[in-house]
């Protein structure tokens, strides 16, 4: 194995756990803050989805869950149009929610956005979430004001990436159909994982269908060795809650 590779998942598994751990924190104070501003702000904020039309979707009701992609294609709109409102960069992405009782983080939905942490903007997204469960379209959601760093979790995937044996020794990785034409044989094959189906979810993310009880640990990033150095590759199990 590259030793440069092994160093650099280390490093990542290392400042991933003190993440985490920064994030379940974070999480739980969030969590009574936005719980809070609910009973005060609620009185008097505007609702963020409001008045737009193409955020009707957040509070209409599905006879099947969505799943995770579904649920970020569809929201788009909606936050173009958030963003319109608050003259402000709204964009949704997939990405990970820390679990506020210490579990594996959860695959979810980030709004990644330009607002001022604790401004009027940001307070009124953030109540308008909490509004709704914390949850939009059924997945968790997490908004990341200016500056504030996403959760970057290590996947349960990782080893059986380290341990997969492949012929070139410079791979290009420039996409998720990529990563999955090098590695994915050997991801389905790892029957600890469980893994029954991988799937393109677009740039550099893998959806993953997953059997095993221990799915959530999938949810995370893989670092894979390209042979012109490391590739960071996000992979969450879609459709899970």
């Amino acid at each position: 194995m590259n030793k440069i590779l092994l160093a650099f998942a280390a490093a990542a598994a290392l400042a991933s756990s003190a993440s985490a751990q920064s994030e379940t924190l974070a999480l739980q104070a969030r969590g009574f803050e936005a719980a809070g501003a609910a009973m005060t702000d609620g009185f008097f904020l505007r609702d963020s989805f409001g008045g737009v039309p193409e955020c009707a979707i957040v509070d209409a009701h599905a006879l099947r869950a969505w799943t995770l992609s579904e649920a970020r294609e569809r929201l788009a709109p909606c936050f173009d149009s958030v963003a319109r409102r608050y003259q402000s960069h709204v964009a949704v992405t997939i990405g990970f929610v820390a679990d506020a009782q210490g579990g594996p983080a959860k695959a979810g939905l980030l709004l990644e956005t330009g607002l001022v942490p604790g401004g009027m903007a940001d307070r009124a997204l953030s109540v308008s979430i909490a509004r709704r469960g914390g949850r939009l379209m059924g997945q968790p959601v997490r908004v990341l004001t200016r500056g504030e760093m996403a959760l970057a979790p290590v996947s349960a995937a990782q080893a059986s990436v380290e341990r997969c044996v492949t012929i070139d020794v410079v791979r290009p990785i420039r996409d998720a159909a990529d990563f999955l034409g090098i590695y994915g044989r050997c991801l389905t094959g790892d029957a600890a994982l469980g893994i029954a189906a991988l799937k393109s979810a677009g740039g550099l993310a893998v959806a993953v269908t997953a059997q095993s009880a221990s799915a959530a640990a999938l949810n995370g990033y893989v670092t894979a060795d390209a042979g012109t150095g490391p590739v960071r590759v996000l992979v969450f199990v879609d459709g899970s809650r």
